[in-house]
């Protein structure tokens, strides 16, 4: 029970990952206009990371986590048990 619980978790966190980084590599004025508990942008304002060299580093950050989920898939679909 406990396990299932864990692996509902875990997919549900990197659903959201999953939608929040591609849209902060697509645009990340259209990530700021998504609902506060799906972008959990801290502190960054639209001012400031909307556009310019904010917004390539809202990208790169994108681009960062959905390269940590493909890594983490990967290793779950090809270790051997």
């Amino acid at each position: 029970m406990l396990r299932a619980a864990g692996l509902c978790i875990a997919i549900i966190v990197g659903v959201l990952m999953v939608v929040n980084a591609s849209f902060m590599l697509g645009s990340p004025r259209a990530w700021f206009q998504l609902p506060g508990w799906i972008r959990a942008q801290g502190s960054l304002t639209e001012e400031k990371y909307g556009g310019g060299w904010g917004a390539a580093q809202v990208r790169i950050t994108g681009a960062v986590m959905l390269a940590a989920v493909v890594w983490v898939l990967y290793e779950l679909l090809t270790r051997r048990r």
